[in-house]
């Protein structure tokens, strides 16, 4: 009898998880290998969408899933303003980056990423309960022991409460610079923001983007600012939870200014003044 087990990915477009995916089809069957990538509620750049598309056609096929509301689950809805807000929309509507926020009353932030869990673990996770219910299934990350503090204790194996399998995180102790060269090696593309000078390419911009992948967004792709602001002109919520001493917020366009100063805030960079070369990798992707 064949094996039953599937290997999945959670692919986002990012090279940590190209490299993982790289890794489990370098050591398994293609037919047993499952990516999955969730549209983070629309919260993607264009590019990332077009090149997860030209991955799924030219290297190994991609799933893509879409949030639903269900996907928030009940955990957190207390009676009143948030299970309001919820049933507005019912369980079936597509689950957007604002109307999770509008749902929740606040956008995701660093200490507080509930965009992970509801845009892509329960999405993800719906799915393989719907069309894998005779399959077991082991599930890989490309999670990176230097990428955070809250992950630096990661293993190379566990055991997944969330999904209820086996985890495995074969990159654990890679930099990113490995990601680029092993999928390098097997000449693969990688996502085209990063020879932009992005260092985030899942979400433009993520939440928790530093000030100069902030810069690079509104330079070059200043549409993305102007997404950010719609949101929060229609939720009356800041995208960026980066309170002023005085505790008033700012909203994107505050952001947008102090993330085009130096050091301390108040002299402008001199990248302000000049157009982004076409290439300008922070990962040797120029050379």
């Amino acid at each position: 009898m064949p094996d039953q087990t599937v290997h999945l990915v959670g692919f986002s477009g990012g090279v940590d998880s190209q490299a993982a995916a790289r890794w489990v089809l370098n050591r398994h069957p293609n037919d047993e290998v499952i990516l999955l990538n969730s549209d983070a509620g629309g919260n993607e750049h264009p590019i990332t969408t077009e090149w997860i598309a030209w991955y799924s056609e030219h290297v190994h096929p991609v799933v893509t899933v879409t949030p639903l509301v269900k996907d928030m689950g009940t955990r957190g809805t207390r009676p009143g303003a948030t299970k309001d807000r919820r049933d507005k929309y019912g369980d079936e509507h597509p689950l957007t980056f604002d109307i999770l926020a509008e749902i929740k009353g606040m956008f995701p932030a660093r200490k507080m990423q509930f965009c992970t869990e509801h845009l892509k673990l329960a999405p993800q996770h719906r799915w393989m309960r719907e069309n894998l219910t005779d399959r077991t299934w082991i599930r890989y990350t490309g999670v990176r022991r230097d990428e955070s503090r809250k992950r630096r204790d990661a293993t190379i194996g566990a055991w997944d409460d969330y999904f209820g399998c086996e985890l495995q995180q074969p990159l654990a102790d890679w930099t990113k610079q490995m990601c680029f060269a092993y999928v390098e090696a097997h000449e693969e593309t990688v996502n085209p923001l990063y020879t932009m000078g992005f260092d985030r390419v899942g979400c433009s911009p993520c939440v928790n983007s530093n000030k100069g992948d902030i810069r690079n967004w509104a330079k070059r792709f200043p549409e993305m600012i102007d997404k950010v602001r719609a949101w929060e002109q229609r939720t009356g919520l800041t995208f960026f939870r980066m309170p002023r001493k005085d505790g008033t917020v700012r909203f994107v366009d505050d952001v947008v200014r102090w993330a085009n100063t130096e050091h301390g805030g108040k002299q402008f960079s001199l990248d302000v003044l000049y157009e982004p070369p076409s290439c300008e990798s922070r990962y040797g992707l120029c050379e």
